[in-house]
């Protein structure tokens, strides 16, 4: 009976190790990203490694602006990606350009493997229009990802080499809104979707 006990238990023990594992590995597949829940479907730059999204980079860009002018506001955000060889760079740098009412001066602002330099800052010759950081809710992966399901997709099947541009700035007549335009190249070929800043939604092009 003895021996029995024992074998019992060490399949006891057995089974209960394999559930374990079982129920680590379910765990561990539910916290990973799926689908737009998760971040953008393969095959966007954004999921290359060490890819900054456009509101990650920003804190720097704005420390570098405000120690400019401590009234310059945001006016322009944009970054470009080269689809080459079957793949995106595993880099991305953003560019933002800032706008100071007091000075009526503008600043352009790079923002790179984490460091941000003020490029060059000139004087505008017209009132340059800006938005609220407020209402900048919508980061570039999703603005991203619109594009993709809005026939971007089919767009990257089509062509081998493709450049790609985002492009964050205040809507014509649109009283400070900000939207996306995500545009792709090749060749002659253009895919331009509009993003709504605010909400994601996609907008009539």
């Amino acid at each position: 009976m003895a021996v029995r006990d024992r074998g019992a238990i060490r399949w006891a023990v057995v089974i209960g190790l394999a559930l374990l594992v079982a129920v680590v590995l379910a765990a561990l597949v539910l916290q990973r990203p799926q689908g737009a829940a998760g971040g953008p479907p393969p095959g966007l730059p954004v999921g290359s490694t060490g890819g900054a999204t456009a509101r990650q980079a920003y804190p720097l860009a704005v420390e570098a602006a405000q120690a400019w002018q401590p009234d310059g506001r945001l006016a322009v955000a944009s970054a470009n990606w080269r689809y080459h060889h079957g793949r995106w760079p595993d880099q991305v740098g953003w560019t933002f350009q800032f706008y100071s009412p007091a000075t009526r001066r503008i600043a352009l602002v790079a923002v790179e493997e984490g460091r941000a330099q003020l490029l060059r800052e000139a004087l505008s010759p017209y009132p340059l229009p800006t938005f609220d950081e407020a209402d900048w809710r919508v980061d570039s992966p999703e603005a991203l990802e619109v594009w993709w399901g809005a026939g971007g997709e089919s767009f990257m099947a089509r062509h081998s080499e493709v450049g790609l541009a985002a492009q964050l700035r205040p809507a014509e007549g649109g009283e400070g809104r900000p939207v996306w335009t995500v545009t792709g190249l090749s060749g002659d070929r253009v895919w331009i979707v509009v993003v709504d800043g605010v909400t994601g939604e996609r907008l009539q092009d």
